[in-house]
């Protein structure tokens, strides 16, 4: 039977496969299918979380109606109103962005999972407010439209799930490298964004190389640590479900290396459409979708 706090969650599932179906594009290197994978962050993979991070229950309960009106935004064309339908996700992970950091500040942790989370929810309402942009057709910096749409991606995926997920695998290591690799994944997010900015910019292009090479290293860690735990319990279904995760995120991971080296070495056929289609298809169903569903089926285990 279906559990009440399990309502909300599948609910933004079958709204995402309603969605899926209307329109599903007819190619993978569409940037519908961007905004497809997008989606389903919101409206199912990140209430997941919140229910596995003991979030109360009303963030649950509002964040799928939200992220309904969120998907609605996408299926107008850029304006105004398409902007307004953003608003309410904006608002609720900018409240609970806020919410978050006072709470840190009453606590102080340092312990490097806790901080980790803590970036991640930092980051999300970032990703929130590039969905405002790209609804309103509003280019910052004279961007292009698909690197603001990208960028909802990112801050969704690399910023909100990655570092959550990764903050879950800290916890269950014990090696004087945690730190290092929590720090790893902090810092990647918001210095890739920084990278690929000021190479639009006509800054040095080492800029963008140093950061993609900073959050690859982070996230391929993730994924290693994950096959690392997937490997030592590989007899249970979670522990399958994290080796799934490592793997596909470490091979993310390297594409998106070969990506920001471009400037160094060029592999013509990493080009963005390729890398949208193929790292973000293996980061939003290869890494994030088996990693959230493995650690909801450790958590309910050990309990």
């Amino acid at each position: 039977m279906l559990k009440s706090e399990n309502i909300p969650i599948f609910i933004g599932f079958l709204v995402w496969g309603v969605f899926s179906l209307v329109g599903f594009p007819a190619s993978t290197f569409s940037l519908s299918y961007v905004q497809l994978l997008i989606l389903a962050a919101p409206l199912w993979l990140i209430p997941l979380i919140w229910q596995l991070l003991d979030t109360p229950e009303w963030i649950g309960y509002l964040g799928v109606p939200f992220a309904v009106l969120l998907a609605l935004a996408f299926y107008f064309e850029p304006s105004v109103i398409a902007a307004l339908f953003t608003l309410p996700w904006l608002g609720l992970t900018t409240i609970l962005a806020f919410q978050k950091l006072i709470d840190w500040r009453v606590v102080k942790s340092l312990e490097i999972s806790h901080l980790t989370q803590l970036a991640a929810y930092l980051y999300l309402p970032i990703g929130a407010a590039w969905a405002f942009a790209d609804r309103l057709g509003f280019r910052p910096l004279d961007f292009d439209t698909t690197i603001v749409l990208l960028t909802v991606a990112h801050f969704h995926y690399a910023g909100f799930l990655l570092p959550t997920i990764a903050a879950f695998a800290l916890k269950n290591i014990k090696s004087r490298w945690r730190n290092r690799i929590g720090w790893l994944v902090i810092l990647g997010i918001p210095l890739v964004a920084i990278g690929i900015t000021t190479t639009h910019l006509n800054l040095p292009v080492c800029i963008e190389v140093a950061a993609v090479t900073i959050m690859v290293l982070g996230g391929f860690i993730t994924g290693l640590l994950h096959c690392f735990l997937g490997w030592e319990n590989r007899h249970q279904n979670y522990g399958k479900l994290w080796l799934i995760a490592g793997i596909a995120l470490m091979i993310g991971m390297a594409l998106a290396a070969g990506y920001g080296w471009r400037h160094v070495y060029l592999i013509p056929a990493l080009s963005i459409p390729w890398m949208y289609a193929v790292h973000g298809t293996l980061n939003a169903i290869g890494f994030a979708l088996p990693a959230v569903l493995g650690w909801a089926f450790y958590s309910k285990d050990a309990k």
